[in-house]
């Protein structure tokens, strides 16, 4: 995929995870995993995220880790690690730490055109 944040002149290319269907004959649910990569030319920034898979025995749903990366200097300015839906915890190169639980971030709503107004390949 690719973002385009016009505010800022930013391109952002992006990969996405696989997605496993699980307990099929139970309550069947969806996991994310795999390695997601984003990439930025304009700020020489990427990441990588690893989505992690619950193990068949014990273990969490949910799991995921990452890396931001400064790539003209190769410096790792950002390591994360915790629970996409859930606790993340960042650390920064300068040992400042910080702690998001994205259950009580506030939802917003999505801004999208009228569906007249879309083009032929759009989609809500």
């Amino acid at each position: 995929g690719v973002l385009h944040l016009l505010e800022h002149e930013e391109e952002y290319v992006f990969t996405l995870p696989s997605a496993y269907a699980r307990s099929i004959l139970t309550i069947p649910w969806v996991e994310l995993g795999g390695k997601v990569s984003i990439n930025c030319a304009r700020t020489g920034y990427s990441a990588t995220v690893t989505f992690h898979t619950k193990p068949f025995y014990g273990g969490k749903v949910h799991r995921v880790t990452a890396e931001v990366k400064h790539n003209p200097t190769n410096t790792i300015v950002c390591k994360a690690q915790g629970e996409w839906n859930g606790t993340l915890e960042f650390t920064y190169s300068n040992g400042e730490t910080k702690v998001i639980d994205t259950t009580k971030l506030p939802v917003i709503r999505k801004k999208i055109r009228p569906i007249a107004k879309q083009g032929p390949l759009e989609s809500r």
